[in-house]
């Protein structure tokens, strides 16, 4: 299936995003703090300051990029399921079989990749918390690599427990936590379409998903059951005659291009204010806001200049990698030019290092590891579905 440039695009922002946060994290905390003092010090208007000190935790909100994966891949792999003419058994029983093996060879390469740094010495983030203090002593950078390095233990930790029994305790790459979710946030999209498929009265079984799984507190749930719902909205050719005339409407909301790309950036930067407004938990803030950013990139064409020049474009072409690698050059290289220049120009000499040499991993990762997953993981998806 065609990529779509500007969703290519956004995933690639937000898989660079997870980057500065946990760059901000290893290093900045104390930085980023005595930046927001002194933007909170300015004599300018305090609208201007929050929107500024916001602006910045969005540049380094890295559980909210991985809301928005989440939302981006139960929209994309929701789209085969509303055009004309497939097969769906054949879909279904592809997508089914080849999800753990599409996620399963990266995850497993990039433990060997820590694994490695971790047996022979070179997982410095330890040292470097105690050198820190706190915040960073006891803190995120301290949680990773306090175990004897074990191969078979690494593997199986990437075959079985990153998706089915996650353990942040003993992982070999924290950034796996999302997997499981991923994958089973997959398998259960697979799933409502395989049960509703194309029924008329689909969207009130959405409804009453979506109201059970805010009641269980299942909330990333939500986010591929909302990702499913927005694609069916846009792909679905059984329409009924509410979502026709909602259409309607919203073509002419949307017909007021830049309002709606000013409008929603302040909603973005102002986004958890304006919910705590409303009086909304802040449970689903991330929810809330990453489903509204990928329905407005999918609107408006701002957004989608934007998502889909080139820069970004290649960020999604190599973004899984990106997301991958990261972490263990972080707490490896990262944490070694730290330490051997502990001071703020040194952490920017070291973070540039370090985002430079992650996209030319990412780059080659995707090359060799994650295009070769994606080869071997479709051969799969097909063998099966002859079986239909």
């Amino acid at each position: 299936m065609q990529k779509i440039k500007y969703l290519e695009g956004l995933r690639g922002i937000a898989a660079l995003i997870t980057l500065f946060a946990h760059l901000a994290v290893t290093c900045f905390i104390t930085h980023q703090q005595f930046l927001y003092s002194k933007i909170n010090n300015w004599e300018v208007n305090s609208v201007l300051k929050l929107f500024l000190i916001n602006s910045i935790n969005k540049l380094v909100d890295g559980k909210f990029a991985v809301w928005i994966f989440w939302v981006l891949s139960a929209y994309v792999i929701s789209i085969l399921f509303f055009k004309k003419n497939e097969n769906y058994d054949k879909v279904l029983i592809g997508y089914f079989t080849k999800r753990y093996f599409r996620l399963f060879i990266p995850v497993l390469f990039s433990v060997i990749f820590a694994y490695l740094l971790l047996k022979f010495g070179f997982m410095y983030n330890r040292k470097l918390a105690v050198i820190l203090g706190p915040p960073y002593q006891n803190g995120w950078l301290d949680n990773f690599y306090f175990f004897e390095p074990d191969f078979f233990k690494a593997v199986g930790s990437a075959m079985y427990a990153t998706f089915f029994s996650y353990r942040p305790d003993y992982t070999y790459n924290s950034v796996l936590w999302t997997i499981q979710n991923e994958f089973l946030g997959s398998l259960f999209t697979f799933s409502i379409f395989g049960v509703i498929r194309h029924n008329s009265k689909r969207y009130i079984l959405y409804f009453i998903i979506m109201v059970v799984l805010i009641k269980l507190e299942i909330i990333w749930l939500c986010a591929f059951v909302l990702g499913h719902i927005l694609c069916d909205y846009d792909f679905s050719n059984s329409e009924n005659r509410v979502v026709k005339y909602i259409k309607a409407k919203e073509l002419r909301i949307h017909s007021f291009k830049f309002i709606g790309f000013v409008f929603s950036i302040l909603f973005m930067v102002f986004g958890n204010e304006i919910l705590d407004f409303l009086q909304i938990s802040p449970d689903y803030n991330n929810l809330i806001l990453s489903v509204f950013l990928v329905y407005i990139c999918l609107r408006n064409d701002y957004y989608k200049s934007i998502f889909s020049s080139k820069i970004p474009y290649w960020l999604g072409k190599i973004s899984f990698g990106l997301y991958l690698i990261q972490l263990p050059i972080i707490c490896s290289l990262t944490s070694y030019l730290i330490l051997a220049n502990n001071t703020f120009q040194g952490k920017i000499v070291a973070s540039v290092i370090t985002i430079a040499l992650v996209l030319m991993g990412a780059a080659f990762f995707t090359k060799f590891i994650d295009k070769k997953s994606v080869y071997f993981a479709n051969r799969v998806g097909d063998y099966f579905k002859q079986f239909s």
